[in-house]
């Protein structure tokens, strides 16, 4: 099924059963229970949509150096795709609001966590951290084999959930640095026939062609991209309104 199908059976059934705030946690005994409270109260006060707990990363004994280095890394990467400022991005210690869990629609297999926060950015849903302890680690993750695969999964979650709701940034990006490339070749072209240095020097145009060509080509799928979550927007509202009936206001 998939921990994101999981997440998304378990807010369902809370939903249904009038909760106005789900608190998320994992199985592995990482996260402090004792600061449920603590972590809803953001939510209780009208502050935020969803909380995270802050695990202080640097702080945890049992993380290499390099581990370390990798989640502060990870959440710079999720803050920037959200345009956001969290410290800890990958905690699954959160709370999240009936509003919010109304607004957001999980659609990867893995890392709802990554994908549940450029999701809030995008829909301007107010997010806080509050610093939390861990508890020791007592097993393995079940979730992934090694830090490479959850940096593969929730690297490509990242970059998919980006595309869906910001294609047109990522496009003209694209674009302007294919542009810039087929240029260069077309002007060293151009120099060269203005110096006469011999030869037709056609590589040069060949080459300025294809990336100029292939530079458009990015800009029209970005187009059409954008126009695909014009359509994802109107289509997201439709949603929601079918959540608010099946849930209730």
């Amino acid at each position: 099924m998939g921990l994101a199908r999981s997440f998304r059976d378990g807010v369902d059934y809370a939903l249904l059963h009038g909760a106005d705030i789900v608190v998320n946690t994992d199985g592995d005994n990482q996260y402090p229970q004792a600061q449920i409270a603590e972590l809803v109260q953001p939510i209780v006060h009208g502050q935020a949509d969803i909380v995270i707990g802050d695990r202080q990363t640097r702080t945890i004994e049992h993380f290499s150096g390099f581990k370390k280095a990798m989640q502060q890394f990870g959440s710079w990467v999720a803050s920037r795709a959200a345009g956001l400022d969290l410290p800890d991005a990958a905690s699954g210690f959160r709370a999240y609001s009936k509003y919010s869990l109304i607004r957001l629609n999980i659609v990867t297999r893995f890392s709802y966590c990554m994908e549940t926060i450029v999701q809030a950015g995008y829909k301007r849903l107010a997010i806080a951290s509050i610093p939390i302890t861990t508890n020791p680690k007592t097993r393995e993750s079940r979730l992934f084999k090694n830090i490479w695969q959850h940096m593969f999964q929730s690297g490509s979650a990242i970059a998919r959930v980006y595309l869906m709701y910001r294609p047109m940034a990522l496009f003209l990006w694209v674009a302007a640095v294919l542009g810039v490339l087929g240029l260069w070749p077309l002007v060293r072209y151009l120099v060269l026939l203005a110096t006469d240095t011999g030869g037709n020097h056609l590589q040069s145009i060949i080459l300025g062609v294809v990336l100029l060509i292939t530079a458009v080509l990015s800009m029209v799928i970005g187009v059409v991209a954008d126009l695909t979550r014009l359509n994802r927007t109107l289509t997201e509202e439709q949603l929601d309104l079918q959540k608010l009936q099946r849930y209730g206001d």
